[in-house]
């Protein structure tokens, strides 16, 4: 997922906390972030609520609540399909209107996540040739 939106033309951050609710944050431009959740695809099926039912991460360990990344406000919420090495993304204005726990791609069309042109900021500047002196 992060090579596609490296490919599309955007800066891709890590969260600095592992608890963080969102797995990438994607740097837009001119001050403007947005946060991705990715989830690994089974089959056509793209789950956007994670109901852990407050299991523990260890024996002694703190509790994990349930996450509705809708809930969470996450800017997209992105699926991965190992099987073809394919992406779909969804918005939140969109995946947070599924009635559903998990939905398929089939059934909602992803939406199409933003394509920029990648500056060229460090390209070598080629000198303009002189005009002849009159």
């Amino acid at each position: 997922m992060r090579l596609e939106i490296l490919n599309r033309g955007w800066i891709v951050l890590d969260p600095s906390s592992r608890d963080a609710v969102y797995d990438l944050v994607v740097d837009m431009g001119n001050k403007n972030f947005v946060t991705v959740q990715v989830k690994t695809m089974s089959g056509n099926s793209i789950h956007k609520f994670i109901d852990r039912s407050r299991e523990r991460v260890s024996a002694n360990g703190k509790v994990r609540e349930s996450l509705d990344y809708a809930e969470h406000e996450i800017d997209w919420l992105a699926g991965y399909r190992k099987e073809d090495n394919k992406c779909f993304f969804y918005s939140l204005a969109n995946y947070s209107k599924i009635p559903s726990k998990s939905f398929s791609v089939n059934k909602y069309p992803p939406d199409e996540f933003p394509t920029t042109e990648v500056p060229n900021r460090h390209a070598r500047k080629t000198s303009q040739p002189e005009t002849e002196k009159e």
